[in-house]
């Protein structure tokens, strides 16, 4: 161990330009993640992965993911389980290699995460991010129309194909999301739960140290 974290962290790493790689921190030589985190194109046809510290970071810095408070932006954060339990549950998921592939929208490296520090978390707070300025830039692209109506100006042709456009896919994202995540509860809700109620029952579950 190097002293930067504990196991049972829940890390993540700049990904420049793009996005944050998660994983669970087990020990240096072990970080539990989805996908191989080193670029978006080669994560679609990766699985649930065992990498070093090293690895996980490739060349970036990672930090430790805070749990357990609310965001105006993001919602509410769930507060990390007992670490123990986070390891566990990586690695039961790791052992059972789901067959669900990567999907950035709606089955990526976060949500597994969340998933793990949580027990039934699976929400990816970037996704909710890009759901978050799309909202805003709608607002703002009203705005803009009513200012046009109320100084009775024609409506451009493209803004009307463009709102429609905008319309149609912010559907399409929403819907992906949430047919993934269902998707991915389908597909391992019998065995998930089962291996819950073996970790209530474990005689370190409730103990603080």
């Amino acid at each position: 161990m190097n002293g930067r974290f504990q196991p049972g962290n829940h890390l993540h790493v700049w990904r420049p330009p793009d996005y944050y790689h998660h994983g669970i921190y087990v020990s240096d030589d072990r970080v539990i993640q989805l996908g191989s985190g080193v670029t978006l194109r080669n994560k679609r046809g990766t699985a649930i992965n065992a990498v070093s510290l090293a690895d996980f970071e490739n060349g970036g810095t990672a930090e430790a993911v805070r749990h357990g408070y609310s965001s105006w932006f993001t919602g509410w954060h769930p507060p990390a389980d007992e670490p123990w339990k986070t390891v566990e549950r990586a690695e039961f998921l790791l052992k059972l290699q789901p067959k669900l592939r990567y999907n950035l929208i709606g089955h990526n490296c976060e949500i597994i995460a969340n998933m793990c520090v949580s027990g039934a978390w699976t929400e990816s707070y970037q996704v909710r991010r890009f759901f978050g300025v799309r909202a805003i830039g709608a607002a703002v692209f009203l705005f803009w129309l009513a200012g046009r109506s109320r100084a009775k100006l024609p409506l451009p042709e493209w803004a009307i194909r463009a709102g429609i456009a905008w319309v149609l896919s912010g559907i399409g994202t929403i819907m992906m999301y949430n047919h993934q995540i269902k998707q991915f509860w389908a597909e391992i809700r019998d065995d998930w739960f089962a291996n819950e109620r073996i970790l209530a029952d474990d005689p370190r579950s409730g103990l603080t140290s």
